[in-house]
């Protein structure tokens, strides 16, 4: 008995080695993290799967640009917004032939690089006064001289900035705004809104690309079909009118500022739509400022997008 109760338990002694032997050359992990089985540590582990997160983390993460637009009124008569104003913006930025239609239509734009002079700068600070029933839609519409807003906007999406807010009718007279005709052609426009659609990306130089289309929304609302990522859903909107012959396309540097306004004696044209109220309820005309709140990078020089070398 004693003979065979020892070469029992050195079988069973040997059967054990063996399957240590194995599990150690198979790679297996017991679930004791703390065992002389485990190849890795717990801090090893938490190093690992941390970087992992960071790593999907920063990869899903989506940088906004913040773009601020102010609106500004003021008088006709008004010399410090009116020429002098001009006199430090740079209009030559813009083509010629795109110069000459904006102004065509009674709209004049163009770009201040750098600070803006301190007595204009004044001009552009926000107010206290309050609004008195108007519109919400649209921040043209307060009895405010000044309103700022800030728009948080994903690279390349775009964001109808309402400038006009719905009017029952609404008399444009165009001139080659939407077509390589120059003619001249008038149209009516039943519940209509003035809106520009602006776009923004990154660029290498801290600054932006901005492209900007003014555009018409009027009509009843309806449902339609539309394409989008590779997949349809459906939308509820008025329909648009866009005229793309006036989109401005520009690169707006990290310290300059997009401004534009009305041009010319006052009319029907888009100019008086988009920056004077055609409803007659505020004299004076309308001005806007475009400028982006922070430097931005493009993504192909973003850090995430420089390989690192292995350590």
């Amino acid at each position: 008995m004693d003979t065979r109760s020892h070469t029992s338990v050195v079988y069973l002694q040997l059967l054990t080695i063996f399957v240590l032997i194995f599990l150690v050359s198979s790679g297996c992990q017991t679930p004791f993290v703390n065992s002389f089985l485990t190849t890795v540590t717990t801090e090893d582990l938490a190093e690992q799967f941390s970087g992992v997160s960071d790593q999907s983390a920063s990869s899903s993460h989506l940088e906004t640009i913040p773009l601020e637009f102010t609106f500004l009124r003021y008088a006709e008569e008004d010399i410090e917004l009116g020429d002098e104003l001009w006199q430090v913006i740079d209009e030559q930025c813009l083509p010629t032939s795109l110069r000459h239609r904006l102004n065509g239509n009674g709209i004049r734009a163009g770009v201040i690089r750098g600070d803006i002079p301190t007595a204009l700068a004044k001009r552009f600070s926000t107010t206290f006064d309050t609004a008195q029933g108007e519109a919400d839609d649209s921040p043209l519409a307060a009895d405010r001289t000044v309103v700022k807003r800030v728009i948080q906007t994903l690279p390349g999406r775009t964001n109808e900035i309402v400038s006009t807010p719905r009017l029952e009718e609404l008399i444009l007279l165009e001139h080659d705004s939407r077509s390589t005709v120059d003619t001249v052609s008038g149209q009516t426009y039943r519940d209509a809104s003035a809106i520009f659609d602006v776009r923004a990306t990154p660029s290498a130089d801290g600054g932006i690309e901005i492209e900007l289309i003014p555009l018409i929304r009027h009509g009843p609302i309806e449902r339609n079909w539309t394409g989008d990522d590779g997949a349809f859903r459906l939308e509820a909107g008025q329909r648009k009118t866009v005229m793309n012959k006036l989109e401005l396309k520009l690169h707006l540097p990290a310290d300059g500022t997009l401004v534009l306004s009305s041009a010319g004696p006052p009319s029907s044209g888009l100019g008086d739509a988009f920056f004077r109220d055609p409803q007659g309820r505020h004299e004076g005309r309308r001005l806007l400022a475009i400028r982006s709140m922070t430097r931005t990078v493009d993504p192909m020089f973003s850090e995430s997008s420089v390989p690192q070398s292995p350590n």
